[in-house]
């Protein structure tokens, strides 16, 4: 029987010869049991990254940059699978790709069976890893789009790593605007980011940090079951948001993981001690604000200048990168996904970067 088609794993193609990508997709095996895509470079193939999870990567060396690729490929998602297709048999190439830490080797012209017996293996073993070890993100904000501004960015980067991303938005933004507009445009910055959302229905402007904020977080904190929880800071001018941080702090007490992101609207007593480098997705959580086309025309905030302004600002920090700065306020390493098994262990001295 064939998977439903969410669960094939995933397949990107990297080859700039469109003759042999062209027969690769016409091979019907292949397109019953796994979900292909195409770059003809390592520009597109990028992007493709970017913009949602795959399990294994197939390179034709021949590419420009697919050495600078993979390596920059395998750093974004540690389950990724790598199989190096290449017409080259010099020692040396070989030598090359196996420095990239690749899964499999093949010579053109590549036959049928073996590249399908290869790179289906290679995938579903890929996802099965991923399925094992990812993480699980729920990102809080009082109102629509405020998790696009304050972590858009490094949910990009948890999506583009194979991991599930829930977002829980407090309020439908009427103060901001029509609210069915705003869910409306919420619904499709979440879809390209690759993430399920939920709304509350608490008053905008009158969120409190008490019993209802709190049980609310805490029934989608008990259905998802994170990992890791992304909210509002304290240090902020607006009431909503530091009402949601402080009932944050009560329902995800029981998560290992817990951070606060800036907004426009936070102080200069917001210190971040993490740094997320998201120069690979800062496109991705462009578009993602620009989903939000009602509050761009009233909010200065959201262009694009301000938002990249913004990002090579906190980059200094973390080697002169497109950076979204983080406040810890739990952080544990060495975990597992939620019925793995393994211990918490509290992490000494926090990473600057991620």
């Amino acid at each position: 029987m064939t998977p439903p088609a969410k669960e094939l794993p995933s397949i990107l193609l990297v080859d700039g010869d469109l003759a042999t990508a062209s027969e690769v997709k016409r091979w019907s095996r292949l397109s019953a049991h796994a979900s292909l895509g195409h770059a003809a470079d390592v520009v597109a193939a990028a992007q493709m990254m970017a913009d949602r999870h795959w399990d294994l990567i197939a390179i034709d060396l021949a590419v420009p940059g697919s050495f600078e690729f993979l390596k920059r490929a395998r750093s974004l998602n540690r389950w990724l699978a790598i199989l190096v297709i290449t017409a080259d048999q010099r020692p040396d190439s070989i030598q090359a790709a196996v420095q990239c830490r690749i899964d499999g080797l093949m010579f053109k012209p590549i036959v049928e069976v073996p590249f399908l017996d290869q790179a289906l293996k290679l995938a579903r073993e890929a996802r099965m890893r991923r399925r094992q070890q990812q993480k699980r993100v729920l990102a809080i904000g009082a109102h629509p789009d405020d998790v696009e501004i304050g972590c858009g960015g490094a949910l990009a980067k948890h999506s583009a790593s194979g991991d599930l991303l829930h977002i829980l938005t407090l309020s439908r933004g009427a103060a901001g605007g029509d609210a069915n507009i705003r869910v409306r445009e919420a619904l499709k910055a979440a879809d390209l980011l690759g993430a399920q959302i939920e709304f509350g229905n608490l008053p905008d402007t009158e969120i409190s940090e008490g019993p209802e904020t709190i049980e609310l977080m805490q029934a989608a904190i008990q259905q998802f079951q994170p990992t890791h929880v992304y909210t509002h800071s304290f240090e902020d001018t607006h009431q909503d948001h530091r009402a949601a941080h402080l009932a944050t702090l009560t329902a995800a007490r029981s998560v290992p993981n817990v951070y606060c992101y800036q907004t426009p609207s936070s102080t200069v007593e917001f210190s971040p001690n993490r740094f997320v480098d998201i120069s690979d997705f800062i496109e991705t959580k462009l578009r993602a604000l620009g989903c939000h086309k009602s509050q761009i025309t009233r909010c200065a905030s959201l262009s694009d200048e301000v938002i990249v302004a913004t990002a090579r600002y906190w980059g200094r920090y973390a080697g002169y990168v497109m950076a979204e700065p983080i406040r810890i306020v739990r952080q544990r390493a060495g975990f597992k996904a939620p019925g793995i098994g393994a211990r918490h262990r509290l992490q000494a001295v926090p990473s600057m970067t991620a």
